[in-house]
């Protein structure tokens, strides 16, 4: 009598293998404990990656999914865990997060500037328009705004008494994501 080992690892994938910062990435897994009844994603590469993470286990599958959080373009390790121990992990590709552009990108004391941003996570609802380090905005005169899922904030400010220079301008997002942009002042 010829006995044969039948059991599977394991294994997990990824809806798509790379994604910008705010999309949704399906997870489907098999091969875990039939004995599972729940499971977990996480990332070994940075905890930040996986925003709104939800998982499912049952009969020795799983299936699920998360959104893309405000991390830096590279690649992270994605890790389904099932509550009896079993893991598996795939690698996910972050190809962009938030961006953010200025019109004009160059204007003098007074210029009315538009900011147009995108790649911000779909769970922003306000935002704000700032310059970290010195004060280029003109009191009262800035505006953001986000509509929900959309991830584009939009905006626009008044360019303060400051000396000619470069100025950075950061739009951040109501969940901590953000992007800068210079500003060259004439």
């Amino acid at each position: 009598m010829i006995f044969t080992n039948i059991e599977s690892s394991p294994v997990i994938r990824l809806s798509s293998g790379s994604a910008n910062v705010g999309l949704t990435i399906g997870i489907s897994g098999s091969g875990f404990l039939p004995t599972d009844t729940s499971c977990s994603f996480s990332s070994p590469s940075n905890p930040s990656v996986i925003l709104s993470g939800a998982c499912v286990a049952a009969g020795g599958s799983l299936s699920g999914g998360f959104t893309v959080g405000n991390v830096s373009p590279g690649a992270y390790v994605i890790q389904a865990t099932g509550n009896g121990g079993d893991v598996a992990q795939a690698l996910l590709q972050v190809d962009g997060g938030a961006r953010v552009g200025l019109s004009p990108a160059t204007g003098q004391l007074g210029s009315h500037v538009l900011v147009i941003g995108s790649g911000f996570l779909p769970t922003d609802t306000t935002c704000t328009i700032s310059s970290p380090t010195h004060n280029v905005i003109l009191a009262g005169t800035v505006a953001c705004v986000i509509q929900a899922g959309s991830g584009t904030p939009q905006g626009s400010f008044t360019v303060g008494n400051i000396l000619p220079g470069q100025y950075v301008i950061q739009v951040t997002g109501n969940q901590g994501d953000s992007a800068q942009a210079l500003l060259n002042i004439e």
